[in-house]
């Protein structure tokens, strides 16, 4: 843009003391090096900072009401710059993020179009609802434990239990052992059977049921390999 600046500062510095003109002066140079630099920040603020970092007025003279002709030589500046004397946004300034929804239904002018939208937009946060419940609620367990091969053999109905690991010490641990061993089975007289049912030698009474022996066994296995 094509701005008289000298022609302003000349009408600025009309009726002025010496004093002032040459305050007029010196922030003129301020504000030429600063443009020639290719700033773009023309605030008050920071041209005051400048301005007193290169020997001349300051902030707070700047911004006095009696000082009116300072801010005009700033803004005259700032328009030649293609900017003004507002603080320009940063980078990541609220005002530069993405709209929000609602601020871009605002900017359709066609009603019709905006319903639309507006209906996509509302689907849209629908499926997001869903699709962030489901995370919540999704909880997956592997099960890491190599299969035992009675555990495929097991008959229907009957639930495979969770890893003892824990559950029964080591003086646990060698008391099924010995129950199940034949040394405790030539000590009591007993016998077993391939149904894991114990009997006695003598009289083949049954000591314990079927499955008893087998149970036990199965425990000590899973422990063992845990």
């Amino acid at each position: 843009m094509h701005i008289n600046i000298q022609l302003i500062l000349d009408d600025l510095k009309v009726g002025k003391a010496k004093r002032t003109q040459d305050s007029l002066d010196h922030l003129n140079k301020t504000l030429e090096a600063h443009y020639q630099s290719g700033a773009r920040d023309y605030s008050i603020t920071n041209i005051g900072r400048v301005s007193a970092e290169a020997g001349g007025v300051g902030y707070d003279s700047i911004r006095a009401t009696r000082n009116e002709h300072f801010r005009r030589l700033i803004e005259a500046w700032a328009a030649k710059a293609g900017t003004t004397t507002k603080k320009p946004l940063g980078e990541y300034s609220r005002s530069k993020r993405i709209p929000t929804d609602n601020k871009l239904l605002e900017r359709i002018t066609d009603p019709a179009v905006r319903a639309v939208f507006g209906g996509i937009i509302a689907e849209r946060n629908r499926y997001r609802n869903e699709v962030n419940i489901l995370k919540q609620n999704a909880q997956v367990t592997i099960d890491k434990r190599p299969v035992r091969q009675y555990e495929t053999q097991a008959e229907p109905g009957v639930e495979v239990l969770p890893s003892l690991t824990g559950v029964l010490n080591s003086m646990e641990v060698k008391a099924l052992e010995f129950a199940t061993s034949d040394e405790c089975m030539d000590r009591q007289g007993w016998q077993t059977t391939k149904a894991g049912q114990v009997k006695s030698e003598d009289d083949n009474v049954e000591i314990f049921p079927r499955g008893f022996i087998t149970a036990i066994r199965k425990v000590l296995s899973e422990v063992n390999n845990a």
